[in-house]
């Protein structure tokens, strides 16, 4: 077992997880997974940290560092789905665009509210 210190994400998974719906169980699972990587988890913990109304920075790397993390989980579950070759291109691509948009959003608003730094 890994020797990190229990985040708030970590508990907010926790709790998603005793959900009686199978499919918030199974997302919690796959978002488990997903935040193997410290970027991911560390990022997923700063927007855990600001909904609770409290101000976190974190590094604009670390962003983008979590941002590619995330993409390449989705492509590797898109590459395990059952699509044909090219609805998995487009089906990535189209990922790929959206992530990158969304974390561009991210960090204009972290950057408002001074918790982007570097």
């Amino acid at each position: 077992m890994e020797n990190r210190t229990i985040t708030l994400a970590d508990i907010f998974l926790d709790v998603l997880s005793k959900s009686d719906d199978k499919e918030m169980k199974l997302a919690t699972e796959r978002i488990k997974a997903a935040i193997k990587t410290p970027f991911i988890s560390e990022l997923l913990n700063i927007c855990v940290v600001n909904a609770l109304g409290f101000k976190a920075t974190i590094k604009s790397k670390t962003v983008d560092n979590a941002v590619e993390g995330i993409i390449s989980f989705v492509h590797s579950e898109i590459d395990c789905s059952n699509l044909s070759d090219s609805e998995k291109e487009r089906e990535k691509e189209s990922y790929k665009y959206f992530a990158k948009y969304l974390g561009n959003i991210l960090k204009d608003h972290l950057r408002a509210t001074n918790q982007l730094c570097g």
